[in-house]
């Protein structure tokens, strides 16, 4: 299943537009060494070095997937402006993208299997960064500690825990991560994607949860009427509701 296959190429196109920039690729580190958070795991006001979107700066975060795993660079990390340790700002726009291969989706599961992946960032505990919020609106919200920036905490450090995270779910088989810091058109550009993403989301959970099939009332019909798979997945929930009424 390809729900976000349009939306990873022009992902693609969006890094590639901005390779004259400050921009580097490098390989996610297979384990994570960072020490992980203890259960208070509290960053204050205070003790922060760096914070990442936040509210008074421009901020995306937002996951894609694919069925088809030759659309994922397996293992990657993609860097877009600088590298925390080179900031010299303590407020950073922040845009970070999630791109996961993988197997096994299909109509019945992809909702679930969805919202399970959405579910598991925060799951996320590394000693020294705190995800202090994250909205509705595909914004998120992070501070990291002083005393983590004198270890050396990194997009790389970052990048690894979330890949060693979601390797743990047994369908996810590849993982790539992408990292934009570099100005607040940028993000303000990533988030243009997010949002196309997010509709495609609204349009899921609504059949899914929702049961909902009513087309000629529905706000997200633009979007089926563009996505195959989309379509795919109200024809067999359909077929599913009416084999439930029968």
């Amino acid at each position: 299943m390809n729900l976000f296959d349009d939306a990873i190429s022009d992902l693609q196109k969006y890094i590639d537009r901005k390779k004259s920039g400050q921009f580097r690729e490098y390989s996610i580190p297979i384990k994570s060494d960072w020490p992980a958070a203890d259960r208070g795991n509290v960053v204050l006001g205070p003790d922060t070095a760096i914070e990442l979107g936040n509210p008074r700066d421009e901020s995306v975060s937002f996951m894609l997937w694919s069925g088809d795993e030759n659309r994922i660079k397996d293992g990657c990390i993609t860097l877009i402006g600088p590298d925390l340790g080179e900031s010299k700002q303590k407020n950073i726009p922040f845009g970070k993208v999630v791109i996961l291969g993988l197997s096994g989706m299909n109509e019945d599961n992809c909702y679930e299997r969805h919202m399970e992946l959405e579910l598991s960032r925060y799951d996320l505990k590394l000693s020294g960064y705190m995800m202090r919020a994250v909205s509705q609106y595909g914004r998120e919200w992070s501070r990291i500690s002083r005393e983590a920036m004198d270890r050396a905490f990194s997009f790389e450090v970052l990048g690894s825990a979330l890949n060693e995270l979601y390797r743990k779910i047994y369908y996810v088989k590849s993982v790539e991560i992408v990292f934009v810091t570099s100005s607040p058109s940028d993000v303000r550009e990533l988030g243009v994607l997010g949002g196309r993403a997010s509709r495609l989301i609204g349009a899921l959970k609504k059949m899914a949860a929702e049961m909902s099939f009513e087309c000629g009332t529905c706000d997200f019909v633009d979007v089926c009427s563009e996505v195959k798979d989309l379509r795919n997945i109200r024809n067999t929930l359909t077929r599913e509701e009416k084999n439930v009424q029968h």
